[in-house]
C-alpha cells in the first residue's frame, strides 16, 4: 500500500499543474517514474591526506614510508641487528592497519605493504620469513588486482631464513676448496 502511494504522489508531483493551469502535459507523466528504485552507490574511493596521522604512534602516510625505509637501510648498513629493527616496525604496520581501515582504497597502500614486504625480505629469521608471507596474503587480500600483487608473487618464493650466498667478483680470484698443502705430500720439483 506504501509503495502505491509513493508511486502516485510522485506521478502527481511530476505532472503538477504548470503556472497557466492546464493540467499535466504529456511529457511530465512520460517522465515520472512508476516506482521508486533505490540503487546502493558505492562508496567513492577517497585517499589518505598528508597531514593525517595513523596507529598509536600516529605516523602520517609519509611518515609511515620513511618509517620502512629508513629501517630497511638501517637493516642494509648492519644486518646482524636486523631482528631489533621488528618493533619499530610493529608500530608502522598498525599505522597501516588504521591507514587502510579509514582509507580501503587508497592508491599508495598497495605500494607500501609492498615496501613493507620488502623490508621484512630482508630480514633472514624465521621470524622475517613469516611476515613476508604474512603481508603477502595481506596485500593478496586487500589488492588481489594491483600490479605489486604481481609482482610480489614472484618475489614471494624467494624468503629463505638464509641470507643469500654473496654473488662472485668479476676478476677477483676464486678460492680453491682443496687445501694448498696435502699433508705428507712431497713437493715435486
Amino acid at each position: 500500500m506504501k509503495r502505491l502511494m509513493v508511486c502516485l504522489s510522485s506521478v502527481a508531483l511530476a505532472g503538477a499543474a504548470p503556472a497557466g493551469g492546464a493540467g499535466p502535459t504529456k511529457a511530465a507523466v512520460k517522465a515520472a517514474p512508476a516506482h521508486k528504485t533505490v540503487v546502493a552507490r558505492r562508496p567513492a574511493c577517497k585517499v589518505a591526506p598528508a597531514d593525517e596521522y595513523f596507529g598509536r604512534l600516529k605516523l602520517s602516510i609519509l611518515g609511515i614510508r620513511n618509517t620502512i625505509k629508513d629501517q630497511g637501510l638501517r637493516v642494509d648498513y648492519e644486518p646482524g641487528k636486523a631482528p631489533a629493527t621488528l618493533g619499530a616496525i610493529a608500530l608502522t604496520e598498525d599505522a597501516i592497519r588504521d591507514w587502510e581501515h579509514k582509507y580501503p582504497c587508497d592508491s599508495w597502500l598497495p605500494g607500501t605493504l609492498y615496501a613493507l614486504q620488502h623490508f621484512y625480505g630482508k630480514i633472514h629469521t624465521d621470524d622475517g620469513v613469516k611476515h613476508v608471507h604474512a603481508t603477502f596474503a595481506w596485500l593478496r587480500k586487500s589488492f588481489p588486482h594491483s600490479s605489486f600483487v604481481r609482482i610480489a608473487v614472484r618475489e614471494n618464493g624467494q624468503a629463505t631464513s638464509a641470507p643469500p650466498a654473496p654473488e662472485p667478483v668479476p676478476g677477483a680470484a676464486v678460492a680453491s676448496p682443496l687445501p694448498s698443502a696435502v699433508p705428507g705430500a712431497s713437493a715435486a720439483k
